[in-house]
Protein backbone atom coordinates (compact mmCIF):
# COMPACT_ATOMS: atom_id res chain seq x y z
CA UNK A 1 0.00 0.00 0.00
CA UNK A 2 0.85 3.41 -1.10
CA UNK A 3 1.01 6.27 1.20
CA UNK A 4 -0.97 8.44 -0.95
CA UNK A 5 -3.62 6.11 -0.15
CA UNK A 6 -3.99 7.31 3.25
CA UNK A 7 -4.61 10.96 2.02
CA UNK A 8 -7.93 10.07 0.41
CA UNK A 9 -10.79 9.44 3.20
CA UNK A 10 -12.58 6.14 3.19
CA UNK A 11 -15.92 5.08 3.22
CA UNK A 12 -18.38 1.73 3.24
CA UNK A 13 -20.88 1.98 0.41
CA UNK A 14 -22.51 -0.32 -2.16
CA UNK A 15 -21.57 -0.49 -5.83
CA UNK A 16 -21.44 -2.76 -9.28
CA UNK A 17 -18.55 -3.18 -10.35
CA UNK A 18 -16.88 -5.50 -12.77
CA UNK A 19 -13.35 -7.02 -12.37
CA UNK A 20 -10.81 -8.56 -15.46
CA UNK A 21 -7.78 -9.71 -14.27
CA UNK A 22 -4.95 -8.35 -17.67
CA UNK A 23 -2.58 -10.61 -18.60
CA UNK A 24 1.02 -9.87 -18.42
CA UNK A 25 1.26 -10.08 -22.51
CA UNK A 26 -1.44 -7.67 -22.71
CA UNK A 27 -1.03 -4.90 -19.94
CA UNK A 28 1.14 -2.21 -22.35
CA UNK A 29 -1.17 -2.27 -24.79
CA UNK A 30 -4.04 -1.99 -22.27
CA UNK A 31 -2.33 1.07 -20.44
CA UNK A 32 -2.14 3.07 -24.11
CA UNK A 33 -5.29 2.05 -24.88
CA UNK A 34 -6.66 3.49 -21.53
CA UNK A 35 -4.77 6.73 -22.18
CA UNK A 36 -4.93 7.10 -25.75
CA UNK A 37 -8.45 5.77 -26.35
CA UNK A 38 -10.57 7.01 -23.58
CA UNK A 39 -13.64 4.93 -22.32
CA UNK A 40 -17.11 6.36 -23.29
CA UNK A 41 -17.59 6.73 -19.28
CA UNK A 42 -14.53 8.35 -18.99
CA UNK A 43 -15.51 11.06 -22.16
CA UNK A 44 -18.47 12.07 -20.50
CA UNK A 45 -16.71 12.12 -17.15
CA UNK A 46 -14.27 14.24 -18.82
CA UNK A 47 -17.25 16.54 -20.08
CA UNK A 48 -19.07 17.37 -16.52
CA UNK A 49 -15.94 18.24 -14.99
CA UNK A 50 -14.84 20.41 -17.83
CA UNK A 51 -18.19 22.15 -17.69
CA UNK A 52 -18.22 22.06 -13.82
CA UNK A 53 -14.57 24.07 -13.86
CA UNK A 54 -16.20 26.62 -15.86
CA UNK A 55 -19.65 27.76 -13.66
CA UNK A 56 -18.03 30.70 -12.75
CA UNK A 57 -17.56 31.85 -16.69
CA UNK A 58 -21.27 30.50 -17.05
CA UNK A 59 -22.87 32.43 -14.95
CA UNK A 60 -20.79 35.78 -15.88
CA UNK A 61 -21.76 34.73 -19.57
CA UNK A 62 -25.43 34.30 -17.98
CA UNK A 63 -25.65 37.60 -16.47
CA UNK A 64 -24.00 39.78 -18.80
CA UNK A 65 -25.74 38.27 -22.47
CA UNK A 66 -28.56 35.65 -21.34
CA UNK A 67 -28.61 34.90 -25.65
CA UNK A 68 -25.65 33.61 -25.54
CA UNK A 69 -26.31 31.65 -21.98
CA UNK A 70 -29.08 30.27 -23.50
CA UNK A 71 -27.67 29.05 -26.40
CA UNK A 72 -24.98 27.45 -24.24
CA UNK A 73 -27.38 25.94 -22.32
CA UNK A 74 -28.69 24.23 -25.02
CA UNK A 75 -25.31 22.93 -26.34
CA UNK A 76 -24.13 21.26 -22.97
CA UNK A 77 -27.68 19.63 -23.01
CA UNK A 78 -26.84 18.21 -26.66
CA UNK A 79 -23.73 17.32 -25.45
CA UNK A 80 -24.77 15.44 -22.53
CA UNK A 81 -27.30 13.75 -24.22
CA UNK A 82 -25.00 12.55 -26.84
CA UNK A 83 -22.57 11.37 -24.50
CA UNK A 84 -25.11 9.49 -22.34
CA UNK A 85 -25.99 7.83 -25.67
CA UNK A 86 -22.41 6.71 -26.41
CA UNK A 87 -22.08 5.66 -22.51
CA UNK A 88 -25.42 3.48 -22.02
CA UNK A 89 -26.79 0.79 -20.29
CA UNK A 90 -24.97 -2.41 -22.39
CA UNK A 91 -22.12 -3.15 -20.05
CA UNK A 92 -24.56 -3.01 -16.32
CA UNK A 93 -25.25 -6.80 -16.58
CA UNK A 94 -22.04 -7.92 -16.25
CA UNK A 95 -21.72 -5.78 -13.04
CA UNK A 96 -22.40 -6.98 -9.38
CA UNK A 97 -23.25 -5.08 -6.80
CA UNK A 98 -21.35 -5.45 -3.58
CA UNK A 99 -20.83 -3.61 -0.34
CA UNK A 100 -17.74 -2.00 -0.84
CA UNK A 101 -15.10 0.03 1.38
CA UNK A 102 -13.75 3.15 -1.43
CA UNK A 103 -11.81 6.03 -1.36
CA UNK A 104 -10.40 7.89 -4.20
CA UNK A 105 -7.51 6.06 -4.01
CA UNK A 106 -8.51 2.62 -3.92
CA UNK A 107 -11.21 0.03 -3.20
CA UNK A 108 -12.23 -3.00 -0.95
CA UNK A 109 -14.49 -6.17 -1.51
CA UNK A 110 -15.34 -9.43 -1.31
CA UNK A 111 -16.30 -12.02 -3.55
CA UNK A 112 -15.50 -15.68 -4.75
CA UNK A 113 -13.46 -14.87 -7.92
CA UNK A 114 -9.78 -13.71 -6.75
CA UNK A 115 -7.38 -12.46 -9.26
CA UNK A 116 -3.92 -13.00 -8.51
CA UNK A 117 -1.80 -10.59 -6.03
CA UNK A 118 -0.37 -7.49 -7.48
CA UNK A 119 -2.00 -8.31 -10.58
CA UNK A 120 -3.33 -5.32 -12.90
CA UNK A 121 -7.19 -5.44 -13.31
CA UNK A 122 -9.76 -3.15 -15.19
CA UNK A 123 -11.99 -2.60 -13.03
CA UNK A 124 -15.49 -1.30 -14.03
CA UNK A 125 -17.23 0.91 -11.60
CA UNK A 126 -21.05 2.04 -11.23
CA UNK A 127 -21.13 4.32 -8.01
CA UNK A 128 -24.59 4.34 -6.54
CA UNK A 129 -27.35 6.41 -6.66
CA UNK A 130 -25.69 8.51 -9.08
CA UNK A 131 -25.11 6.06 -11.83
CA UNK A 132 -21.95 7.22 -12.67
CA UNK A 133 -19.50 5.18 -14.27
CA UNK A 134 -15.85 4.84 -13.82
CA UNK A 135 -12.97 2.65 -16.04
CA UNK A 136 -9.66 2.03 -13.55
CA UNK A 137 -6.53 0.35 -14.15
CA UNK A 138 -6.06 -0.65 -10.53
CA UNK A 139 -3.23 -3.45 -8.92
CA UNK A 140 -4.63 -6.29 -6.50
CA UNK A 141 -2.22 -5.46 -3.27
CA UNK A 142 -3.86 -7.76 -0.74
CA UNK A 143 -6.25 -11.29 -0.39
CA UNK A 144 -7.42 -12.33 2.59
CA UNK A 145 -8.51 -15.67 2.67
CA UNK A 146 -11.84 -16.56 4.40
CA UNK A 147 -12.15 -12.78 5.00
CA UNK A 148 -15.61 -12.54 3.36
CA UNK A 149 -19.16 -12.43 3.45
CA UNK A 150 -22.18 -13.34 1.75
CA UNK A 151 -21.05 -11.35 -1.70
CA UNK A 152 -18.13 -13.88 -1.22
CA UNK A 153 -15.27 -16.04 0.99
CA UNK A 154 -12.32 -13.32 -0.68
CA UNK A 155 -11.52 -9.73 0.40
CA UNK A 156 -9.70 -8.40 -2.21
CA UNK A 157 -8.18 -4.54 -2.00
CA UNK A 158 -7.42 -3.17 -4.89
CA UNK A 159 -4.94 0.22 -5.19
CA UNK A 160 -5.96 2.67 -8.12
CA UNK A 161 -2.95 2.74 -10.28
CA UNK A 162 -4.32 4.58 -13.74
CA UNK A 163 -7.00 6.68 -13.20
CA UNK A 164 -8.14 9.72 -15.07
CA UNK A 165 -8.08 13.03 -13.20
CA UNK A 166 -12.56 13.98 -14.06
CA UNK A 167 -12.80 9.92 -12.96
CA UNK A 168 -10.68 10.30 -9.43
CA UNK A 169 -13.00 14.06 -8.92
CA UNK A 170 -16.15 12.03 -9.26
CA UNK A 171 -14.63 9.63 -6.84
CA UNK A 172 -13.70 11.96 -4.28
CA UNK A 173 -17.15 13.96 -4.60
CA UNK A 174 -18.61 10.92 -4.30
CA UNK A 175 -17.19 9.90 -1.36
CA UNK A 176 -17.34 13.96 0.28
CA UNK A 177 -21.28 13.59 0.10
CA UNK A 178 -21.04 10.06 1.10
CA UNK A 179 -19.67 11.28 4.15
CA UNK A 180 -21.53 14.57 4.69
CA UNK A 181 -24.60 12.45 4.51
CA UNK A 182 -22.97 9.90 7.04
CA UNK A 183 -22.19 13.02 9.48
CA UNK A 184 -25.71 14.66 8.85
CA UNK A 185 -27.59 11.19 9.48
CA UNK A 186 -25.05 10.66 12.80
CA UNK A 187 -26.00 14.20 14.26
CA UNK A 188 -29.97 14.15 14.05
CA UNK A 189 -29.78 11.14 15.89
Amino acid sequence: MTNERRRYYRINDEASLAVEQIGNAEIDARLEDFWENEHAFSIRNNFNFQIEQHIADRHKIDSKMPELGRYLAVLEKQIERLTNKLVGDDNDHAMAQKSVNLSAQGIAYCDDQVPEQDALVELKLKLLPSGFRLVIIARVVKIEKDQGDDQGNNRVSLDFEHLHEADREILIKHVHGKQMESLGSSQAS
